[in-house]
């Protein structure tokens, strides 16, 4: 027997099989029904990527700040420009990021405990710029045509012979600042001290870009 169908004439047994078939292939309404709802912090979880990337600019922020608040207090303290100061705190931060162990921080107590953050100074014994850096010791640290009244050479080399103290001291900054100092009495205590100083500054810095962000 044939059914008609669409006009044509086919088997009962073909068409019955094809609404079979029909009926086993699901709708797009209950394909929809299917995909579970998203939850609500769905709607608004950034995707790893996009945090990664916000968890990033913060942290440059928040460096940003400390570097402006060090040197604002570091220009009242010497009564030096801001200007002048930033090159030291960016230089300082930069030197330090490339080292294990040592902070910026450090290096910036260092610069006022040897020079008072003067770049140009000199003493009798031909310690040289503002971490007081003699050539003639330290020849391998740096190239003859570079001066270390040049900031960023002087500030570099300090950092390389501060390391070298560090390696040499087991880890030990007390060890290693009072070897820097040639063991001048109480050196080691001073910078450390003003190193903390300079940390609350920033902590301090940090804080308030925290909280200005809610």
């Amino acid at each position: 027997m044939l059914v008609l169908a669409a006009g044509i004439l086919v088997p009962p047994g073909l068409l019955a099989g094809e609404l079979d078939e029909q009926e086993r292939q699901p709708s797009a309404q209950q394909l929809a029904l299917q995909i579970p709802p998203l939850e609500p912090e769905e709607y608004t979880t950034p995707p790893p990527q996009f945090k990664s990337l916000e968890q990033g600019r913060m942290l440059r922020v928040e460096q940003e700040a400390k570097i402006q608040a060090q040197t604002q207090y570091l220009a009242a303290k010497f009564g030096q420009s801001e200007s002048s100061i930033l090159k030291y705190v960016e230089l300082a931060w930069k030197e330090a990021s490339k080292r294990n162990g040592m902070s910026p921080e450090i290096l910036l107590a260092m610069m006022q405990k040897e020079s008072s953050l003067r770049p140009k100074v000199q003493s009798r014994y031909g310690a040289q710029g503002l971490m007081q850096i003699v050539r003639r010791w330290h020849p391998d640290k740096l190239h003859p045509s570079e001066s270390l009244f040049d900031p960023e050479v002087n500030i570099r080399v300090g950092a390389d012979v501060l390391e070298e103290y560090l390696e040499k001291a087991g880890g030990s900054l007390d060890k290693a600042l009072g070897q820097y100092s040639g063991s001048a009495q109480g050196y080691a205590t001073r910078v450390l001290n003003e190193s903390y100083k300079l940390a609350r500054v920033a902590a301090e810095a940090a804080r308030q870009v925290l909280a200005s962000k809610g």
